[in-house]
Order: structure tokens, then sequence, then C-alpha cells
């Protein structure tokens, strides 16, 4: 099994909250044990506590894995930190009051993209700040693209350690280990894009 995230957040954010309660909620109700949801999605039983009491936050990616474990669509447990509206189109203006913003622990996100029907692609840009520890290492279905727009950000893989700066960019499965970390002191803002929408549900409702 993968490991753990590092030192626990001192404080919980509200995003934080609404997703670790609906993770104990769902794991309760499915009758999972710790370390079981642990075993099946690959993160600790350690940080899963922190994270059902929204102390650890959680990235993107350890949100898929999550999801896959509890048999549910992310979505499901960001609550109503996923909502959003639902259009054929979308042009994203940079200054939109409107556009979808996600905090969770160290990372910022801005959805660019919109829920369209049957939509394949999801891109953020993520603001990455410095933190003492590497994110949790994880692995899940699907494939990743991360382009660095300003700052560093490193990639911890099996087989390598890289380190992107501004003008880089990594693709990868998504089924590799990985974990991410800002080890400078500026904050990483990356364009990142997944194969698979996380702020809508797979039928196409919105909450």
């Amino acid at each position: 099994m993968v490991d753990s995230a590092g030192p626990a957040e001192p404080v919980a954010d509200g995003v934080s909250r609404v997703v670790g309660a609906e993770i104990k909620r769902i794991r309760t109700e499915r009758g999972l044990t710790l370390r079981e949801l642990a075993d099946r999605c690959g993160l600790s039983p350690g940080f899963l506590s922190l994270a059902e009491r929204g102390i650890n936050s959680i990235s993107l990616t350890s949100l898929f894995a999550l999801a896959g474990a509890l048999d549910v669509d992310a979505v499901e447990l960001l609550g109503a930190a996923g909502r959003r509206d639902r259009r054929e189109y979308s042009v994203s203006r940079h200054d939109d009051p409107d556009a979808t913003r996600v905090v969770m622990g160290e990372r910022e996100h801005r959805v660019l993209t919109a829920d369209l029907p049957d939509q394949r692609i999801e891109a953020l840009v993520t603001a990455v700040h410095p933190t003492t520890e590497p994110s949790p290492v994880t692995q899940h279905d699907g494939e990743e693209f991360c382009y660095v727009l300003r700052g560093e950000l490193t990639f911890l893989l099996p087989e390598e350690t890289a380190v992107l700066a501004a003008g880089d960019s990594i693709h990868f499965k998504s089924r590799v280990p990985h974990a991410i970390h800002n080890r400078g002191t500026d904050i990483a803002e990356v364009l990142w894009a997944v194969d698979r929408p996380l702020l809508r549900r797979p039928d196409g409702t919105t909450r």
C-alpha cells in the first residue's frame, strides 16, 4: 500500500470539513473501517482519519481514488463546493467572479471547463502553496496533464523525481503512483487537465 502524508494541517478549512464529513458518512454507510477503506484507495488509515476530521486536505487525485473506493462520483464528496451550472459551451474570463473555485489545503483550484453533455475532460488552473511535506502518494484510473505556468513543482514517481519549472509539463497515466510537492518558497501555478470531469454528476445533473 502506498504511504500517507506528513504532518497534519492545524486548522480545518471549510471545504476540507465538508469533504471529510462526506467521506466518513459514506464509509460508515458502506460498513467500512478506516483500514478497509485505506486498503481500497491506497492511502494510510492515519491520513484518512485526519482527512475525515477536515484536518488533512485531499488532492484531486486522492479524491478520485477515494471516490472509486467508495463507489461514488467524486462530486458527491465535494458537496456544495461542487455546484456548477450546466451549459452547452463555456467562455472563461480571467476575472469572472462566478468561476468555480475550490480551495483544499495548500491547493486552490479554478475550473476553466464547463459542464458539457458527455464531457470527457476537465481543465483547472491550480495554485500550489509551499509545504514541508509532499502530498500523499496516490494512484487511480485515467490520465493527467500538468503544465507549469510559474514557480516550480516536483512530481514524485516510482522511478524518478521530476522537478518542473515554468514551461515544463508532464503527462502520465494516473495508475502510476504519484505525489506532488512544492518545495520552494513561492506559490506554483499550473494548468491541470484530467480525463474525467470532477465537479459534475455522471448522469449530467447538477447539485
